[in-house]
């Protein structure tokens, strides 16, 4: 019975405690930042080496066969049709190079800070 009177007196004395202080809500703050920019490094810039064309006709063929003897000789040749596949492959190229030059000057735009 005494353990019984001690428990109820714990009871009685846990509620007689004064009020919890009540909890202060959370503040949620969003802050808008922008993305970072991405780290592109920047493209080497192209410095081409002169070539030097021969153009040998059979006319001319001697002439510029005794000039290439001094040196070592090496011969590229090409068609007509391969002369102009050639220059529209540079073109390509050309074109290509400046697309891409103009998407990477729309993601610098776009990520700049």
């Amino acid at each position: 019975m005494k353990y019984m009177l001690v428990l109820i007196f714990l009871f009685l004395a846990a509620c007689s405690t004064p009020a919890i202080e009540q909890v202060k809500p959370v503040e949620v703050v969003t802050i808008e930042t922008s993305a970072p920019a991405p780290v592109v490094p920047q493209v080497d810039q192209l410095r081409l080496r002169d070539v030097e064309w021969i153009i040998i006709t059979p006319e001319n063929a001697e002439e510029q066969f005794a000039k290439i003897r001094k040196g070592e000789m090496v011969f590229f040749a090409l068609t007509t049709d391969g002369y102009e596949n050639l220059s529209l492959n540079i073109s390509d190229i050309r074109s290509m190079v400046q697309q891409q030059q103009r998407i990477i000057l729309i993601y610098k735009r776009q990520f700049s800070l």
